[in-house]
């Protein structure tokens, strides 16, 4: 691998350990997670009062009666008809394309198995695919009271039902699953709320224990309290879902499934933020903006759990006198330098409103409290130009090689979401001389060799990358998301080789991890060139089926089809690929 020896930089580098503060006795992988049902018996008032918070809704498998269906509307911007209704115990929701002059062009529609969210702000939906999972592109909004787009999706192009929902992404909205052989796109959920485990850890070890009564008293190190936590550590626990910054890194081995509470964030993955041209964080999210609050700042007590008991919520009509007992804990009521009247007339005498005012937020018809606890005189920050990303937690304790890579990845995933934006052009050229150097210093693992080995396609370098791809390939046995992405590559250096059989084989191994269109659009090319014509008409119908607007997988399909004397579903194909052609073409006239 002397072809990677592109830098002459080798320093040393200098391992730091990660903190020696006592590990929970739980915190260790083959401890195991039994449910919340498996807590109740002896926490049942903390269960009942779990039971008002938005944890305990997280997600819920999809219920049609309290659904609102028979729904049906059309989104200006994509032309799209869609429609939510009721088919037995099933809710289903359903999207038409139309063509240019009105007609239906394909309809798909879908079965709903769980919803997103607690329900105060509105829902999200999903719906499975055999063992897959995806996003319907529907939302109910409560503030509105109707169906809508869901964030993200009020666009003239968006995905329709094509997001594929990953562990990933269910990630803070579950309590727990079962990764299937490591693959990040096949899992069962084992517990569908937030619930006790997200917070505690694992319970295996803490119900055996109590369960033997000679053992269940004195200190418990089978089971985390994040009260008795340092502060790093208790909002490590909040930060795993609630930290949403510009990009991240997982830290070389790990997954995010693998933290475990009482353990530093830091060590299983790293957030970063955007660095800003005057040297500041930009504050967006909640974890970033509470940091940067002098309350925060000058006292060692205030945390996330100051102010978000996870066991209770406060009763709709006690909401400001719950929230400004916990100001007045620290500051008298003259604190605020404002009569009393004035406070009334202003806010209704509640902290909130002035101190931590609703912001809109990027999830639409909905906005949240500021999290800078402070004066907020309207005007808004983040005005310099971006310059570099900047990590939102302390990672001082990590070698350097550890924060170059863990920068570069972040860099590289920002560059990747933000293809079109001119500020992130370079991050990728970026990311490759830091990932080059960690390989040259023997620390590259499955995450960065691939990355490399997708740099180094997209600058011509099929050799070097086909080298990387296959060192993933050989040396990362589970279908992680590198092993995948390696395939991938490989498959498509080996069609550039015209070695068609070779593909075949990469890309019939992809399409058994993940249901993605181009993937099977890919592997009936490679079947067709193969000689294989049926294997090719069954790949390419499956990618017209997950993507019903692709227009190259219609035109192939159509020309396969032809040669096997299928006129009429040849011409079937051909006319659907011009038609949704004139569709796109019509939407990208319209488009800003």
């Amino acid at each position: 691998m002397g072809r990677f020896l592109l830098s002459a930089l080798f320093a040393a580098i200098v391992w730091i350990p990660s903190s020696v503060a006592q590990k929970p006795a739980n915190a260790n992988l083959d401890v195991q997670y039994v449910g919340t049902k498996a807590c109740i018996s002896c926490h049942k008032d903390q269960y009942q009062t779990y039971l008002e918070t938005r944890h305990s809704r997280s997600m819920e498998r999809v219920d049609p009666d309290k659904e609102v269906t028979s729904k049906s509307f059309t989104h200006q911007l994509s032309g799209n008809d869609y429609e939510v209704l009721r088919r037995g115990d099933q809710l289903i929701h359903k999207e038409i394309l139309r063509g240019t002059d009105g007609t239906e062009l394909a309809s798909t529609e879908k079965p709903i198995v769980y919803t997103i969210g607690s329900g105060d702000h509105g829902k999200s939906y999903v719906y499975q695919d055999g063992k897959f999972f995806g996003q319907s592109p529907l939302s109910f909004y409560e503030e509105t009271q109707r169906w809508a787009m869901s964030p993200g999706y009020d666009l003239p192009f968006h995905p329709g039902f094509g997001r594929k929902l990953t562990s990933e992404c269910f990630y803070c909205h579950v309590g727990s699953i079962d990764q299937k052989q490591g693959n990040p796109n096949d899992f069962t959920v084992q517990e569908l709320t937030i619930g006790c485990e997200r917070c505690h850890g694992p319970g295996e070890l803490h119900v055996a224990r109590h369960e033997v009564a000679k053992q269940s008293s004195g200190d418990d190190n089978t089971i985390v309290n994040p009260v008795k936590l340092s502060r790093e550590r208790s909002e490590a626990i909040c930060q795993q879902c609630h930290l949403q910054a510009a990009g991240k890194a997982l830290m070389s081995g790990k997954d995010e499934w693998d933290y475990r509470p009482g353990l530093p964030l830091t060590d299983y993955r790293i957030d970063y933020q955007y660095r800003l041209g005057d040297d500041t964080m930009r504050v967006v999210g909640h974890v970033e903006q509470l940091h940067m609050s002098k309350c925060y700042q000058q006292t060692e007590s205030l945390t996330c759990i100051t102010c978000h008991d996870p066991h209770h919520t406060p009763p709709p009509g006690d909401t400001q006198a719950f929230y400004r007992s916990i100001c007045l804990s620290c500051h008298d009521d003259e604190a605020c330098g404002e009569s009393h009247q004035k406070r009334i007339d202003l806010a209704d005498n509640d902290c909130s409103q002035c101190h931590m005012p609703a912001q809109d937020t990027e999830v639409a018809h909905t906005a949240f409290h500021h999290h800078r606890i402070g004066i907020h005189d309207g005007t808004s920050s983040g005005n310099e130009p971006i310059v570099g990303l900047t990590s939102v937690l302390d990672v001082s304790r990590l070698s350097e090689l550890d924060r170059r890579r863990c920068e570069a990845l972040a860099k590289f995933q920002v560059a990747q979401e933000q293809s079109e934006n001119p500020l992130f052009r370079d991050y990728g050229i970026e990311s490759a001389k830091v990932l080059i150097d960690v390989k040259n210093k023997g620390r590259a693992d499955a995450d960065v060799n691939t990355i490399l080995a997708m740099l180094a396609l997209s600058q011509g370098q099929p050799t070097i990358s086909k080298d990387l791809a296959s060192e993933v390939v050989d040396t990362e046995t589970k279908p992680s998301r590198p092993r995948i992405e390696s395939l991938r590559l490989l498959g498509q250096l080996a069609y550039q080789r015209r070695d068609f059989a070779k593909a075949v084989e990469y890309y019939r191994e992809v399409t058994k991890y993940q249901a993605e269109p181009f993937d099977y659009f890919q592997l009936g090319v490679a079947e067709q060139n193969s000689g294989d014509s049926p294997r090719a008409v069954a790949a390419l119908t499956m990618a017209v089926t997950l993507a019903p607007n692709y227009v190259d997988a219609h035109q192939l399909l159509s020309a396969i089809l032809r040669l096997q004397g299928r006129t009429l579903e040849s011409a079937r194909h051909a006319d659907m690929a011009e038609r949704h052609k004139q569709r796109l073409e019509k939407l990208q006239a319209m488009a800003p």
